[in-house]
């Protein structure tokens, strides 16, 4: 069937379907690795607890002693695993190629506005006079995007998301966004733990910012979740260094 020009998607549409597309490639890789993960340590920690058992069933020093080394045997094993898993899979080191900081922005109006308006979502990204300011150009990038990927799949018609820049300090520079439509996590969200039992938390939001915190601390810089004051969503500050 050939495609007629009039039934060809627009940018916009085509721009809003990768979006969703990284983001669920995102989400498969992370359960995944989940899966991998938990298959790794299961059978290892029932041989520990199962040995654990025959020492409290049987406490003679021979029994002991066999099953002691049978569970250090497991922790070796299981420590060995979880080496050889970071050390394959785990981010190689960053490109550090250099970008400015309107050329950062740039992009980011580049990719998102067109997905912003089909969604009638104000986006507003501003450099703050700190266009020529030099960064880790790559890491930068691929930051902001996830986060205004996050929000412009978050935010509801009619709200604004906001992106600018601010010089925090000598060679530190923050860019603060808000989004209307998340909500702050219930606890930290370095260690990527779910909420506790009883609450409830989008998965894919707390994944989001573990996701960006690591990148950020890869070059240097850290991440901020607070409540936006007066106002739904969450303000996010990613730091980062500047030349």
């Amino acid at each position: 069937m050939t495609v007629q020009a009039s039934d060809k998607p627009d940018l916009a549409t085509l721009l809003a379907r990768a979006d969703e597309l990284r983001k669920d490639e995102r989400r498969a890789v992370s359960a995944r690795m989940v899966s991998v993960a938990g298959h790794l340590v299961g059978t290892p920690l029932n041989v520990i607890a199962g040995r654990a058992a025959l020492i409290r069933s049987n406490p003679t020093p021979e029994a002991i002693e066999e099953n002691v080394r049978r569970i250090e045997e497991q922790v070796e094993r299981l420590a060995l695993r979880i080496r050889r898993l970071i050390d394959y899979f785990g981010l190689a080191e960053p490109n550090i190629a250099r970008q400015t900081v309107g050329e950062a922005l740039d992009e980011c109006q580049g990719l998102y506005a067109p997905i912003a308006e089909k969604n009638s979502i104000s986006l507003s990204i501003a450099a703050g006079g700190l266009e020529s300011l030099r960064i880790q150009g790559s890491v930068v990038s691929l930051v902001l995007t996830t986060l205004l990927s996050l929000g412009v799949r978050t935010t509801k018609a009619g709200h604004a998301i906001t992106l600018q820049a601010l010089e925090r300090g000598p060679q530190s520079l923050v860019f603060e966004l808000t989004l209307p439509g998340v909500d702050a996590p219930p606890k930290s969200f370095e260690r990527l733990e779910p909420p506790e039992h009883g609450l409830r938390y989008d998965a894919s939001v707390l994944e989001t910012f573990w996701v960006c915190l690591g990148l950020a601390r890869r070059v240097g810089g850290g991440l901020e979740v607070v409540g936006s004051e007066g106002t739904p969503g969450v303000v996010v500050r990613f730091e980062c260094v500047h030349d």
